[in-house]
């Protein structure tokens, strides 16, 4: 592999390894560990990129070996393992040298993001939940301030995870509602992409054939829905319980729609407008009811 390809290769790793960080993120429930270990791995990755795109040299380990030399130099033609036992400098030393070039923001909070993933990685010690957002926003924040030496945008790294990243560094949205709304982009780009080149009609029949029946869940009890998202009819599934008068209520606790893959718990269905709602589908009149003036 010459410059250019190991420059492309640490980039496109440290793209999958930032998406599965966001996605851990926005998992319900969250995975901070997970998240907090996929975006250092990402930070590292792409400082790496940063390095090999001003000289392949860069990345070489502190103390390296000759064969760690003679693959930087190029020569991994002498080396019988060729790039395969290749040590390379870590992440600390990475962002270090990208400062002393002039590259990358190093946000405050970077190193306690390289913290946590070493306790993830040989220990198995997250940080506690609250401190996850902060983490992540370091990544996101150091990994925008070197796209631009690697001639990329934030828009083309994140790609769909885009919107999310800013919502999480502005801080301008509450967890709930960021999960939320990725949720809902997420079915959005599924939608799309399961009816894009369908016909009206070949779209009418793979709604129709898709919404048939309800995505699984504990509870057995279901009612048809719309879908938020996508409009095509969905169930919410949940309990029942009855209220006064004779009356049963419905009370929702999933919400599933087979044609976008949009799944909603908890809290999220108040979001979607998904409440409380009573099962009596007409008024019940009793005739021998007659009002008590005495109470009037």
């Amino acid at each position: 592999m010459d410059q250019d390809e190991i420059r492309d290769e640490l980039t496109r790793s440290a793209r999958r390894w930032a998406w599965a960080a966001i996605d851990a993120y926005l998992e319900e429930p969250a995975d901070q560990d997970f998240a907090v270990h996929h975006m250092a791995v990402a930070v590292e990755h792409l400082a790496k990129a940063c390095l090999v795109s001003i000289a392949l040299t860069l990345l070489a380990n502190p103390k390296p070996s000759v064969e760690d030399l003679l693959v930087l130099g190029g020569r991994k033609d002498r080396v019988a393992t060729g790039c395969a036992s290749l040590r390379t400098v870590g992440g600390a030393e990475a962002v270090t040298r990208l400062a002393q070039v002039g590259q990358g923001k190093v946000p405050a909070q970077l190193g306690a993001l390289r913290e946590a993933r070493n306790g993830v990685t040989h220990m198995g010690w997250g940080r506690p939940s609250d401190e996850c957002r902060d983490l992540l926003v370091a990544g996101v924040t150091y990994i925008d301030s070197l796209l631009p030496n690697l001639a990329k945008k934030p828009e083309w790294f994140w790609e769909n995870h885009h919107q999310v990243c800013k919502d999480l560094v502005e801080k301008t949205t509450d967890e709930l509602k960021l999960r939320y709304t990725a949720k809902i982009r997420r079915a959005q780009a599924t939608f799309t992409t399961k009816t894009a080149s369908l016909s009206a009609s070949e779209k009418t029949a793979l709604v129709a054939s898709l919404s048939a029946a309800p995505l699984p869940s504990r509870w057995l009890l279901h009612v048809p829905a719309q879908c938020p998202e996508c409009d095509s009819p969905a169930f919410i599934s949940g309990r029942d319980k009855s209220g006064d008068y004779g009356d049963i209520w419905f009370f929702p606790r999933f919400f599933g729609c087979r044609v976008c893959e949009l799944t909603l718990t908890g809290p999220e269905l108040d979001l979607a407008d998904m409440r409380a709602s009573s099962l009596r589908t007409e008024e019940e009149v009793d005739d021998d009811w007659e009002p008590d003036f005495d109470l009037m």
